[in-house]
């Protein structure tokens, strides 16, 4: 069995209905592959979208963007559509180019020279003008579109523009207004009705402009629907909520999600076509002027309107329906079937009272079951009263129609109240997620060690929320994003906590250094199951504490948000008072210092056990003195970053205790090929660190080669069947005031970085 397909989603905002549906379809794609989906949700690239136009540091959330890498994710999927809605080209292009080398495709958004998939605009939106002119005689119609930079936008406007030509209506430029597809568009449409007096119609070339446009109609005492039709397109979760119900066009981004990111192995082996595009169509309410729902409409799409009916047709018509293609398996689809099968033996069969007593019992199956994860109670509703006009038409006794209607009076009965529990389960979890912020809050500040931040209580009780497991990583150092557009997140990061089965826990400071991209995948994520994860920055302000990765089904990220928010708030509360406890007690800690340099417990508390070296704390505290030593002010330094080369191959090959051995010896090999003044340490699990001052000029590679020829000397005599090797990056500095020993450490960790890539695409040495 090979290793399982690594896909990475990156989306705008994850509460955003639309993209939220988007990451469902997409996990339910990864669910049908057997593969891993890893979710980045930032915000927006380029103009700010209005709810956020006021918040200073929501470009933090766009840091995000920078954490695919090649050994992360093996495709990645990118919202382009949305997170680029209101970028202009040139920053789409700087945007795409930051994302690591691996198959990129692009969804709602069409880039050259990259895979897209997008909707068919032209469907949905030609349904939705002629519906407005053939059945509402619309003659007069306004169109208000998206940024002209944006390819949705373009091509709306184009179908527009077409079907008024198919219909013999002239175009008039006058009737076309620019909105940035934010519901601040009232503006906009105030210029469209000061330019046309009596228009019959308003298009909206997406939900959000309408809530703008139905302000802007209202303060001029107009009624949408009733003095003036309107539509608009993606049936956003708000659009049934306006007042009228808003007529719009079905573009389900869960499907397109679904569609694409099952044709991720073909995209990845080069097979897959360059472009796909998935169908929309018209949802019909009460904004164009309709006063109720034309079961026909439905009838013909389901093809219920044929006289012989297409057994396999009629039920992937329903499932098309209701779950834009996306659902081909498991409880749902199967108590689906069952609840049609026995709907086409109603009208079909002479007895019709057996029948429906079989469509109960399927249609309780089928409430019992996650339709309302992967589908609308509005959807249900249509097909409901669609099967109900379709079996009307199938009977003429008076007591059978009267058995019908009864029936599917009770199911829209019982499909209402089925409303109600959903309802109550969100007021339910916003209860739960407040209860679950103050127990937090009271178990950080009531922590029985003062000495030091609790971070595993901040995960505190968030499995109860719906999460399965959840990873507090944390940056080392005072990291700073003040927006530039090419941040990078620092190579290592701190695992800080985790929550999972087997509980919550924190780990030991020599455990707790990775590399950033290793964040979905290190030694303290186990199991063989597939997995959605989700990252999510903590931040406050320009101050960027880490991340917060959360494993769970994407029907329950409603959470993740307030969770990283709530954890960021009280990290800043931890840090602000673990600073004035430094002040407060400077000279009590520079006593025990003194105290604690001339103890063995000292000696104990910075030293690596297996080794003998300075552990990670030995290490920077030691190197913190020697950087700021008034005589060390001036001089060279090098601080070398040693990495032994397959630990974890030795340890599966060997055991443990060859592995023991490989890291003794090479903390041998460091000893000795450094002075005794200078200062080594063992700061991870195969990680070295060593510092010297030495005074003048040095030559790194000359450094590079004496620790070879002591580490081919070692091998010599050592007798094991591998070869005990490192890899290094060795950087060089001058101390000064400034000088920030993480930084430094960093430095060299990229330099590591470096060496191991080209040891990585040379040979690999064989164990």
């Amino acid at each position: 069995m090979g290793r399982r397909l690594n896909i990475g989603l990156v989306i705008d905002d994850i509460d955003n209905f639309f993209s939220n549906q988007a990451a469902i379809g997409a996990e339910q794609a990864a669910k049908a592959l057997d593969a891993n989906l890893f979710v980045f949700p930032g915000h927006y690239i380029g103009k700010t979208d209005s709810r956020y136009a006021d918040k200073k540091y929501e470009y933090q959330y766009n840091s995000i963007f920078n954490l695919p890498t090649e050994r992360n994710v093996d495709i990645i999927y990118i919202l382009q559509g949305l997170i680029c809605s209101r970028a202009d080209m040139e920053v789409q292009t700087r945007f795409l180019k930051l994302m690591p080398d691996v198959p990129i495709v692009c969804l709602f958004s069409d880039f050259e020279g990259y895979h897209s998939v997008t909707f068919d605009n032209r469907s949905g939106l030609n349904g939705l003008l002629n519906h407005l002119i053939n059945k509402h005689n619309a003659k007069d119609i306004g169109f208000v579109s998206g940024p002209i930079t944006n390819r949705d936008a373009r091509e709306r406007l184009d179908i527009y523009r077409d079907t008024l030509k198919e219909n013999g209506i002239p175009f008039d430029a006058r009737k076309i207004v620019y909105g940035d597809f934010s519901m601040a568009s009232e503006s906009v449409v105030d210029e469209l009705l000061d330019s046309n007096d009596h228009l019959d119609a308003i298009i909206f070339a997406n939900d959000s402009m309408a809530v703008g446009g139905y302000n802007a109609l209202r303060k001029r005492g107009l009624v949408p629907g009733k003095d003036i039709m309107s539509g608009g397109f993606d049936d956003d979760i708000f659009a049934i909520s306006l007042e009228p119900p808003l007529t719009t066009v079905e573009a389900s981004s869960a499907s397109l999600a679904y569609k694409a990111v099952l044709n991720a192995e073909n995209y990845i082996n080069g097979t897959a076509l360059k472009d796909m595009t998935v169908e929309t169509h018209l949802v019909q309410r009460n904004s164009c002027g309709c006063d109720d729902f034309d079961a026909d409409v439905i009838s013909e799409r389901l093809k219920l309107n044929e006289y012989e009916i297409d057994r396999d047709g009629f039920v992937n018509g329903v499932k098309s329906y209701l779950f834009n293609d996306f659902v081909d398996s498991g409880s749902i689809s199967e108590a689906l079937n069952d609840f049609l099968e026995a709907y086409l033996e109603l009208i079909r069969t002479g007895d019709k009272e057996k029948a429906i007593e079989i469509m109960n019992v399927k249609f309780s199956v089928l409430l019992r079951t996650d339709l309302f994860v992967l589908s609308t109670r509005e959807k249900c509703f249509n097909i409901l009263q669609t099967l109900q006009s379709k079996a009307m038409e199938s009977v003429s006794n008076y007591d059978e129609r009267f058995l019908i209607n009864d029936v599917f009076s009770r199911y829209f009965r019982r499909l209402a109240f089925s409303g109600i529990l959903p309802a109550h389960s969100a007021r339910r979890r916003t209860e739960r997620m407040q209860g679950v912020v103050n127990r937090q809050m009271g178990d950080v500040f009531l922590a029985e060690n003062e000495s030091e931040i609790p971070y595993k209580q901040l995960l505190g009780s968030l499995k109860g929320i719906g999460f399965k497991k959840s990873l507090l990583y944390l940056f080392q150092g005072n990291v700073k994003n003040y927006g530039e557009f090419n941040w990078m997140p620092p190579a290592s990061i701190l695992l800080k906590a985790i929550l999972d089965d087997d509980g919550l826990r924190s780990l030991p400071d020599e455990q707790q250094l990775l590399r950033t991209e290793s964040i979905f995948d290190n030694e303290f994520i186990t199991g063989s199951d597939r997995r959605t994860m989700i990252v999510s920055p903590l931040f406050v302000g320009c101050d960027v504490y880490g991340l917060l990765v959360n494993e769970l089904n994407m029907s329950e990220s409603y959470s993740v948000s307030s969770a990283a928010t709530q954890i960021s708030v009280t990290l800043r509360s931890l840090f602000m008072i673990e600073e004035q406890n430094k002040v407060k007690q400077s000279l009590q800690i520079s006593l025990e210092r003194f105290i604690r340099d001339n103890t063995k417990l000292e000696e104990i508390a910075q030293t690596d056990e297996l080794t003998g070296l300075f552990n990670r704390r030995g290490f920077i505290s030691n190197a913190e003195r020697v950087l700021d030593e008034p005589s060390n002010q001036g001089k060279v330094a090098i601080i070398c970053y040693a990495d032994l080369d397959n630990l974890k191959l030795i340890n599966d090959k060997y055991g443990h205790d060859d592995g023991d051995f490989a890291l003794k010896t090479i903390s041998q090999v460091l000893q000795e090929s450094f002075r005794d003044m200078d200062i080594i340490g063992r700061i991870g699990g195969d990680e070295f660190l060593s510092l010297a001052v030495t005074g003048a000029d040095c030559d790194v590679d000359s450094m590079k080669a004496r620790i070879e020829k002591v580490t081919k000397r070692y091998n010599k005599f050592a007798g094991k069947p591998y070869p005990i090797e490192m890899s290094t990056g060795i950087y060089k500095f001058k101390i000064s005031g400034r000088v920030d020993i993480y930084e430094m450490m960093n430095n060299a960790d990229q330099l590591l970085y470096q060496e191991k890539i080209r040891k990585k695409t040379g040979r690999q040495p064989d164990i």
